[in-house]
């Protein structure tokens, strides 16, 4: 089991490193010119050995001064030789590798952009932001230096053994003893660091995500006075990180230690062994010598590989990390059935029978959903936290997928049509607001292909945000910060809403949006909200009694199905659900 495991860990380590290597095509020409100096550089190695052996044996033991000095010259161009084309190929493989890294954190981000909505519903933002960051840094810092540095010396250190097998085959052999033994740790230790270093990569990715959790809701914990406790969890969180990567340093060190240990012991045996062939078989003192000084540099690469095993696992760690995220499913805007190149011109929306759960083993959230919806048409959904309101706006805009039932709008269904169309037609105003750290233009156009400045401005003037946009330093260049926090939280509010009206959407949908905003701007979002609903085709999330009133159709959810349906007068007179929740409202509206 143990054996077919290790395959299993080799093979996946291969495909990690072949779809790594796809990145470098693009610059192949940097790594071709790295690969094409390492036979000069290695050939001036060799020749820099074989003029030590040859200035020992014919001119320093005998005593010759004759073409000593030249020999010299020669070793010493040998030695700029081999310095210069080893430095050409170190900057060539960084080269190549620091743009392939380039590469793979632009597609990478690129494919994040296209996750499913319910992809970040259900994974902390922490999490993604872990493989985008840190996991990309060890793949930066270690990966290409590491394992496309180890691949040039161990080129080099298969011709100076060629060359000490032709020297002297008996002290090579010699010398090739330990080898063995070295391989045995290294792959040993090598399995127990990767192990260490995977848990010390989901550790820090934990971590990762509730520290942005924290910080994100800095107010909340400092108002209810859990500094403490948060303080705590994210110490646990911290100390399994730091035990993981503890583990892995003892394995390290270890490894360090024993193959210098081994390295030791292989030049002993060396001078030994070769001291006797000095004396019976009277082979030269540069023979030795020669041996002696490339014994250091044909275990550079495995020392050089001791030392950066960790860091080699650390990356291949993280690129397993890196390959899930690429393994994630994209939304591709286009997919559907319905290929007509113009806009979706919203007619009418039917919901028929709707079931919908958001997973196989929990129960259905949404049940037997039945509506209809026309161009024009103003529908609020009412009910308690929980009762599926927000589930059918997710439905609608393509959030989640895997409805039973029938979603259709002008008569095609909603799985056929691609998700570009739909968003194109469709614009959600939702509670919790983002701003960009940019302008206000910015904010509102999301630099939009088809939205100009006049747009913009057109959209700012039809949900009264220009009233305090033309008071704004700059303007419409006024740089937003902190997620609107130089801004009101109802400025902030009528921006996003003209963000939604500056794509001239045919529906906008209300997700609550309309709650919790100032008292200064709270005249502005009402008469912007009466502009959309007299002139655009609305669903409308609703905790005020103003957006309730104003709809032409009002369907109360509890559970996950329909259980009232009607205009405001007719649920009044029936005096169920929706007249007890109005009550409800009237009580928080006349409170606030």
């Amino acid at each position: 089991m143990s054996r077919e495991k290790n395959k299993i860990i080799k093979n996946m380590d291969w495909q990690l490193f072949r779809n790594f290597a796809r990145y470098f095509k693009p610059h192949k020409k940097w790594f071709f010119l790295s690969i094409a100096s390492i036979p000069v550089t290695t050939a001036a190695g060799i020749l820099f050995l074989w003029l030590v052996k040859d200035i020992v044996d014919n001119y320093i033991v005998p005593g010759n001064v004759d073409g000593l000095i030249r020999q010299i010259l020669f070793l010493a161009a040998a030695l700029l030789i081999n310095i210069f084309f080893d430095g050409f190929y170190s900057y060539s493989f960084s080269k190549a590798g620091g743009l392939a890294i380039v590469d793979l954190r632009k597609k990478l981000f690129g494919k994040s952009l296209r996750f499913p909505l319910s992809y970040f519903d259900k994974k902390p933002i922490g999490v993604t932001l872990s493989r985008l960051t840190s996991d990309m840094e060890s793949v930066s810092e270690s990966f290409a230096a590491g394992i496309l540095g180890l691949l040039a010396d161990s080129i080099k250190t298969l011709a100076l053994l060629g060359y000490l097998f032709y020297l002297n085959w008996r002290l090579t052999l010699v010398l090739l003893l330990v080898v063995p033994l070295i391989i045995l740790v290294i792959n040993y230790l090598r399995k127990k660091i990767r192990k260490a270093y995977n848990t010390s990569r989901t550790s820090l990715a934990k971590s990762a995500a509730y520290l942005q959790e924290s910080l994100s809701g800095m107010k909340t914990i400092q108002l209810f006075s859990a500094e403490d406790k948060v303080l705590n969890k994210y110490d646990d969180l911290n100390k399994q990180f730091s035990d993981a990567q503890n583990k892995s340093n003892i394995y390290d060190s270890f490894l360090y230690s024993i193959v210098e240990g081994i390295t030791g012991v292989a030049t002993a045996l060396v001078i030994w062994y070769g001291a006797i062939q000095i004396w019976d078989y009277g082979y030269t003192l540069g023979v030795l010598l020669v041996f002696v000084t490339t014994l250091e540099r044909l275990f550079i690469p495995v020392k050089q590989f001791a030392q950066q095993i960790s860091t080699i696992q650390r990356a291949m760690s993280a690129l397993e990390h890196i390959s899930e995220l690429f393994g994630q499913k994209v939304e591709d805007p286009t997919a559907g059935h319905d290929e007509r190149p113009e806009a979706l011109a919203l007619q009418e929306i039917e919901f028929k029978n709707v079931y919908f759960r958001y997973s196989e083993d929990t129960p259905d959230v949404l049940k037997n959903i039945s509506f209809k919806l026309k161009k024009g048409d103003r529908l609020a959904l009412v009910g308690t936290t929980g009762s599926g309101k927000s589930t059918i706006i997710r439905l609608l805009a393509k959030t989640y997928t895997g409805y039973r039932g029938s979603i259709k709008i002008n008569g095609i269904e909603l799985a056929d049509l691609p998700i570009a169309r739909i968003r194109e037609a469709i614009s959600i105003m939702q509670q919790d607001i983002y701003m960009f750290n940019d302008t206000v233009e910015f904010n509102i156009s999301l630099r939009r292909k088809y939205i100009s400045k006049s747009d913009v401005e057109q959209a700012a003037s039809f949900v009264y945000a220009n009233y305090f946009i033309d008071q704004l330093p700059g303007g419409y260049q006024f740089i937003i910060q902190d997620n609107g926090g130089n801004l009101s939280k109802g400025q902030a509010q009528l921006i996003s809403f003209a963000r939604a009206i500056a794509g001239n959407s045919e529906l906008i949908i209300l997700d609550e949006a309309t709650s919790a905003v100032d008292s200064i701007t709270e005249q502005y979002i009402q008469k912007a909200i009466a502009n959309i609903f007299s002139t655009k085709t609305v669903i409308a999330v609703a905790h005020r009694l103003s957006t309730i009133k104003n709809s032409d159709m009002i369907l109360v959810l509890e559970d996950g199905q329909i259980i009232e349906r009607g205009n405001h007068t007719e649920l009044l007179k029936h005096g169920g659900k929706y007249a007890r929740l109005l009550h409800q409202l009237e009580e928080e509206y006349q409170q606030e």
